[in-house]
């Protein structure tokens, strides 16, 4: 039995105040299964920060390999609603444009390198990875910065391991101005959004585009072709 001196704030008994009561008030013993627990996540996950991880990610979704490429290639050009973009708040808290690079921990196999600034009028994200998510996650962040911090999208370089985005204030007035708000919408538009406006309008009238590209198009043969197993 070793005894040692700790010093502990009101603040720290009340967060264990649950296991203190589960002990009937004996410290040494709460103190003894939080330290079991502890050691348990640094076995499971390697570190604490790696466990910390994991709450954000329970409130997103597993999904195949195969299943999530498909849904990335679907929406490639295509932007995300406003409410959509920032939604990404729900797992991870941004205060300020540098904490964008924890976006990284919701899942996707990307590394994120943000300009460090409080309230920037210019911003540079630098993404590592796989080309189709560094793509995804890029256009959600430019979508977020445009509707939070009235950011427009200068340029957007490309390559086949890395995507470096380049951001600027819209305006003097941010997004609070017409005008201003139409140049950072505009910018989405054509550095991540080429297919935006077509999807938006197929999908409003999905009948009307069905019947007319039907009638001009023999897409029985593209079907046969596409999925041989339905024809067989």
């Amino acid at each position: 039995m070793i005894r040692k001196n700790i010093s502990l704030y009101e603040k720290d008994m009340k967060k264990i105040g649950g296991i203190m009561e589960k002990h009937e008030g004996n410290l040494s013993a709460a103190i003894r299964e939080i330290i079991d627990f502890v050691d348990f996540m640094l076995w499971k996950f390697g570190s604490l920060e790696e466990a910390k991880k994991i709450e954000k990610r329970t409130k997103g979704v597993c999904v195949p390999n195969t299943m999530l490429n498909w849904f990335l290639t679907h929406t490639d050009a295509c932007l995300p609603d406003e409410d959509a973009a920032g939604s990404i708040e729900e797992i991870c808290a941004i205060e300020s444009v540098s904490d964008l690079a924890e976006i990284a921990d919701i899942g996707f196999p990307v590394d994120i390198k943000v300009d460090d600034a409080q309230n920037p009028s210019e911003v540079t994200v630098r993404l590592t990875g796989e080309r189709a998510h560094t793509e995804f996650v890029a256009k959600i962040m430019a979508c977020f910065l445009a509707e939070n911090k009235g950011l427009a999208v200068e340029d957007v370089f490309r390559h086949t391991a890395f995507t470096t985005v380049k951001l600027k204030k819209g305006g003097e007035g941010g997004r609070e101005r017409e005008g201003d708000y139409k140049k950072v919408r505009e910018s989405l538009i054509k550095h991540f959004g080429e297919r935006h406006v077509m999807m938006q309008v197929i999908l409003n009238k999905p009948r009307f585009w069905n019947a007319m590209i039907n009638a001009i198009a023999n897409w029985g043969d593209v079907e046969r072709y596409k999925y041989p197993r339905i024809y067989r």
